[in-house]
């Protein structure tokens, strides 16, 4: 394996949203034996990750993951059940250490475009009186699949001291070719929530060998946390094709996150 051992220790910025989303729009994402979806009603909880770890950590990289929230016995947690990156050690690593069914893909992180003239503006939340004016924190375009990232520009500006840009930033899915995005998210911070927000969390991820309890890999990350809106433009059978129409729930960004992946264990059989 070409990738480094865990623990993984990251660095970087992330934005996150989640969606209930009805059950019979989901793929059938496989999920180790004794792993449940969390359901309300017939609607499930997707997450969906857009991510940027900085040099500095373990590896610098971009990620699209999406995690279906899920139970295992009386614990709850996640189960990454897509992920698109742009580095080959993290595709092999993350298929070998944690069952994380990771794809190489092109991802391309900036600023978002103007609208063609005529076209109508997200709906998005004023913030509240007094708020003052948030730092740029949104994430990438991504393009899938399926070769290394070109040379773009990408946010240094937060991570080297110069004063960050306000405006918001974009996400697009692109096929490969140049062809028009499948998939653009537009992220727009809110309010800024106080200190560094602690995170702890876990995946079940199903074995690479496919037999016996599920992976569980912990998760630990502190950052600066920011409340934002999401807007996501995808068509079905694209990439996040599932969430067309669909206004997440919550969305939030994490910047100048130190996060830790851990060492995947399986958890002890219930008797």
């Amino acid at each position: 394996m070409s990738g480094p051992p865990p623990p993984w220790h990251l660095r970087g910025t992330a934005h996150a949203a989640l969606w209930l989303v009805p059950e019979d729009r989901l793929p059938p994402w496989p999920l180790a034996p004794g792993v449940r979806p969390l359901r309300f009603g017939r609607r499930r909880v997707v997450g969906v990750f857009w991510v940027d770890y900085r040099p500095g950590g373990t590896l610098a990289y971009r990620e699209l993951l999406v995690a279906l929230a899920v139970r295992h016995g009386t614990a709850i947690g996640g189960c990454a059940v897509e992920a698109w990156v742009d580095d080959p050690r993290s595709v092999e690593a993350g298929r070998a250490l944690w069952g994380i069914p990771k794809r190489l893909a092109v991802l391309c992180f900036g600023p978002a475009a103007p609208a063609p003239p005529g076209s109508p503006a997200p709906p998005v939340a004023p913030a509240p009186p007094g708020t003052p004016s948030p730092p740029d924190t949104s994430l990438p375009d991504t393009a899938l699949p399926s070769t290394p990232a070109p040379p773009t520009a990408s946010p240094d500006g937060p991570w080297r001291g110069t004063p960050p840009p306000t405006g918001p930033r974009a996400e697009e899915a692109r096929p490969g070719g140049g062809r028009a995005p499948q998939a653009t998210a537009l992220h727009r911070p809110l309010l800024r929530l106080p200190g560094r927000l602690p995170v702890r969390a876990r995946l079940f991820q199903p074995a690479p060998d496919a037999h016996g309890s599920p992976l569980q890999v912990p998760l630990r990350a502190t950052g600066s946390a920011w409340l934002t809106r999401t807007s996501l433009r995808t068509a079905p059978g694209a990439p996040l094709g599932y969430l067309a129409g669909l206004r997440p729930l919550a969305a939030c960004t994490l910047r100048d996150f130190h996060f830790t992946v851990g060492r995947a264990v399986r958890p002890p059989r219930r008797r």
